[in-house]
């Protein structure tokens, strides 16, 4: 049973107030290694307040330095109520001045000076009431003293309460790159000596004791690997404060915050940045072959401007913990598709090289320019050149090639007269024609 299902049970009983008693293998305090029994009053994160049998006392016990021990001899359960009735009673003192201190040591927290004052003197005006001036300076003289001896009483009892459970633990390792290390004392079991021997042999890095620390050495991680050992140099570092005692609680507290924080700075930094544009046959040959590259940060930086403010694409921060995306099934096609449509083909070859790459590829075909109608008039090849034509600016491209004006010089013979004669054509497209003749003219 690891610590957090002892934490678990532990919250269990206290929260259903069972009074359960638990034996266990302490590896902490002035005596590592001990055999104790402890009934849990209050379970805090990470340690639990108690009461020990052992001592007869209320101690503190962190989770991750305690383990169940075997053949647990444990008292049986019992619940909160059931402890007080069988608690034997003592012999109480008697007499006004007694039982007053018995009711004010009740109160944990000491009274203040302006109540000591007040409840003081109340009862010196009762006192006068009843014996004259003698007897309120009496009284009010008595429970300024009982009021004050009290609060002395408290103070003494509070701080050896916190000197007692005051638990002393060991730094991390520190930052110039040694591995953590961890004393063994004649006192140290089987169990504290081999976890000695793990943490000592650990290859570890350099490990943050200061937030600022932790900062800048995160900002030094470049690499999945470089993040990957200095969370390892954490986690060992987070281990290694349970088996030392040079500490106390608080520091503690403070530097295993800093190695969790660190880890967390870690594991959400940004290590590699990915292109991931919307791709198509008309995507550009210098933006597929960037699509779904992983790029460093130092690499990112460097990159051309109209890529990092590309808003078709999306930039994926991947942390050492990512994977990328994967590429799109046919970026290979296109990019082959497109290595033939930017080249220096004649428009003739062009066609011929367009239509031979598309049949010898039907499911990349098919995906991204459909399958052609029995019918069609034009082909993948001729299409695209169609289209080269509109962009160009020739309106009605794709009817004015089916009927053969399949090239620009051909396109230059049209009449523009005979040419807004035709259905759907009119004035506008008509100029349209004049600005494309004398543009290639």
């Amino acid at each position: 049973m690891d610590y957090r299902e002892i934490r678990q049970a532990m919250k269990e009983a206290v929260d259903l107030r069972t009074g359960e008693a638990f034996e266990i293998i302490y590896h902490g305090g002035s005596s590592p290694g001990t055999r104790r029994t402890i009934m849990p009053l209050a379970v805090d994160n990470y340690k639990v307040y108690a009461k020990c049998f052992t001592s007869d006392s209320e101690k503190s016990f962190r989770f991750d330095l305690m383990e169940l021990a075997e053949n647990s001899d444990a008292p049986a359960w019992q619940s909160f109520d059931q402890q007080k009735t069988n608690t034997p009673p003592t012999k109480k003192k008697t007499g006004f001045l007694n039982s007053v201190k018995e009711a004010n040591k009740k109160t944990k927290e000491p009274m203040s000076k302006k109540a000591i004052f007040f409840v003081s003197l109340f009862f010196g005006i009762i006192g006068g009431l009843f014996l004259g001036p003698i007897g309120f300076l009496v009284i009010f003289a008595l429970f300024v003293y009982v009021g004050i001896d009290n609060n002395k009483g408290l103070k003494k009892k509070n701080a050896a309460s916190y000197e007692q459970n005051k638990t002393t633990v060991f730094a991390p390792i520190s930052i110039n790159g040694q591995s953590a290390s961890v004393k063994s004392t004649s006192n140290s079991t089987p169990y504290t000596e081999q976890k000695s021997y793990k943490k000592t042999n650990a290859a570890t890095v350099p490990t943050p004791t200061t937030k600022t620390e932790a900062r800048q050495m995160v900002k030094e991680l470049n690499t999945k690997e470089e993040v990957k050992a200095f969370i390892e140099s954490c986690d060992a570092a987070q281990d290694a404060l349970s088996d030392n005692y040079d500490l106390t609680e608080k520091q503690l507290d403070r530097l295993s915050e800093i190695l969790f924080d660190a880890v967390d700075l870690a594991e959400l930094k940004t290590i590699t940045w990915q292109y991931v544009p919307d791709i198509s046959p008309q995507t550009s040959l210098d933006d597929l072959k960037m699509a779904f590259k992983t790029f460093s940060n130092d690499e990112y930086k460097s990159l051309p401007t109209k890529y990092k403010k590309d808003k078709s694409a999306e930039w994926l921060e991947l942390t050492a913990d990512d994977e990328p995306d994967i590429a799109e099934e046919f970026l290979d096609n296109l990019i082959a598709y497109r290595e033939i449509v930017e080249s220096r083909l004649s428009d003739e070859d062009m066609i011929k090289a367009i239509d031979d790459y598309l049949n010898e590829h039907p499911i990349f075909t098919e995906e991204h320019f459909g399958e052609l109608d029995e019918d069609a008039l034009l082909t993948h090849g001729q299409e695209w050149f169609a289209g080269k034509l509109a962009r160009l600016g020739l309106p009605a491209a794709w009817e004015l090639y089916a009927e053969g004006y399949t090239s620009i010089e051909k396109c230059l013979e049209i009449d523009p007269n005979e040419f807004v004669k035709r259905r759907g054509i009119g004035p506008k497209k008509k100029q349209e024609l004049i600005e494309f003749q004398e543009k290639h003219r």
